[in-house]
């Protein structure tokens, strides 16, 4: 069902609920109010008998006769009874109906008592007189009131349906109006394919919900748009690092197949077929490696890493190189406590991670001297590696922690393009993030951001 017919007919039962409940309350003050005449008419009529039956000799001819011609104007199905202190009936000959002692009790008691018997209504009334104390009972049909409450009833169910179906049609049609802008939005989305992921849908004037809803899609579009980039660079990439080594070796065992070789020159295809194979193996193995290191790290795993030992020992594993390296560390303001600058995690995993920064800052620096800073913020551990090498130009920040992605004033250096994406993804393990900040031909400088809420 869609959004349009489900909410008209939510917003239809809703006001229906509220109509019945509403016209509920009408008729049931109204049959209330109906009774309470009623009542109060019989009173009359058990007042008006009282006076024509035992206050006739106490009145004067023409008050009498007035009681009396009210008296003949009689209610449907009117039946009146007298009785005097013994239960006896009196004055009234025809007695339609034998009330029981309790009932009559009961009107001595309340001087007036209310009662209903079969379909009508009856009053009791206690009426004292100097010729002893009496009990007027009289009981008659609402036929007047019945058809009136049978009208309201009638009315209202009519009123009812027709509000309902008034609602309804009224409801669809707002409904109709209010999700407007929501097919205009599926209009919009139906257009977009893979080939036109930079459409975007056009927001509308009112800052609402479905406003939200159409910036919330245009910012997943531009994450997907993003993906596609970057899968296509990376296919791009990709074909172009594997096919170089392909095409070398294909060219040259073409070559060699030409005609016969001496010995050392089949030796020497064979040295050229080896490192362009090494170059594959280098390339398929980093690949491999990035899909491992997607796996989530096991908590159960985890140990505690300083950071400051960390870098301690990637200091003295730099300069042990050929030639050796110079990693300066610096560690001043540190907190004293040790628990600060500590972080659960794989330990081979982390080193591999940073040391792959750090790889790349002597690489593309000339071998020249890294910073390695490591401080403590309110709410991070930040460790930043510098160095003074080539730098990295704005519009390839971005990309430069893709698979099989280098810049381009690194071509001219050896690698593959695999470390920094696979740093990114050891750092996304540990629940860090990493920034980059350069300028070309001055230097580059990573910030890896450590939650301190996951130091031990």
């Amino acid at each position: 069902m869609k959004i349009r017919h489900r909410l008209s007919l939510q917003f239809t039962l809703i006001s229906g609920i509220i109509l019945t409940v509403v016209f509920v309350m009408i008729y049931l003050l109204s049959a209330r109010y109906v009774r309470n005449n009623f009542y109060k008419l019989l009173q009359v009529r058990a007042l008006v008998t009282a006076q024509v039956y035992l206050e006739k000799d106490e009145l004067t001819k023409k008050k009498f006769l007035e009681i009396e011609k009210s008296y003949r104007q009689s209610i449907p199905d009117e039946a009146s009874n007298i009785y005097d202190e013994n239960d006896k009936p009196v004055f009234i000959e025809t007695v339609k109906y034998n009330w029981p002692v309790s009932l009559l009790n009961a009107v001595r008691r309340n001087e007036i008592y209310r009662f209903s018997f079969r379909d009508k209504y009856g009053l009791g009334m206690y009426y004292p007189d100097n010729q002893g104390n009496f009990v007027v009972i009289v009981t008659a049909r609402n036929a007047q009131g019945e058809q009136t409450l049978q009208y309201l009833l009638w009315s209202l169910v009519c009123m009812g349906v027709l509000a309902l179906l008034v609602i309804y049609l009224m409801s669809q049609w707002y409904a109709s109006r209010a999700l407007q802008p929501i097919q205009r939005i599926n209009r919009q989305v139906k257009k977009i394919r893979a080939s036109n992921l930079h459409l975007r849908v056009k927001r509308g004037k009112n800052k609402d919900e479905i406003d939200d809803l159409a910036l919330n899609f245009n910012e997943l579009l531009e994450r997907i748009e993003s993906a596609f980039e970057m899968q296509r660079s990376f296919v791009s990439n990709a074909s172009h690092e594997l096919r170089t080594p392909l095409t070398t070796i294909i060219g040259e065992i073409e070559v060699t197949m030409q005609k016969e070789r001496t010995a050392a020159e089949y030796q020497e295809t064979l040295v050229t077929l080896l490192d362009e194979s090494e170059k594959l193996k280098i390339i398929t193995d980093g690949l491999l490696q990035l899909t491992r290191v997607d796996a989530v790290l096991n908590p159960a795993q985890a140990e505690t890493i300083r950071l400051d030992e960390l870098l301690w020992e990637m200091q003295s594993f730099w300069q042990q190189q050929q030639p050796p390296l110079e990693l300066k560390v610096n560690l001043k303001g540190l907190p004293e406590d040790p628990a600060a600058m500590a972080i659960p995690g794989n330990r081979q995993l982390l080193t591999l991670a940073i040391n792959n920064i750090i790889r790349n800052a002597f690489k593309f620096s000339h071998n020249a001297p890294v910073d390695a800073r490591l401080q403590v913020t309110d709410t991070n551990l930040v460790l930043s590696v510098s160095d003074t090498g080539i730098g990295i130009a704005r519009e390839e920040m971005e990309k430069i922690f893709l698979p099989l992605y280098r810049a381009g004033n690194a071509l001219s250096f050896g690698g593959y393009g695999i470390g920094l994406a696979m740093t990114q993804k050891i750092l996304q393990l540990h629940q860090a993030t990493v920034t980059v900040s350069s300028v070309v031909g001055e230097g580059t400088t990573f910030h890896i951001f450590f939650t301190t809420n996951q130091n031990g």
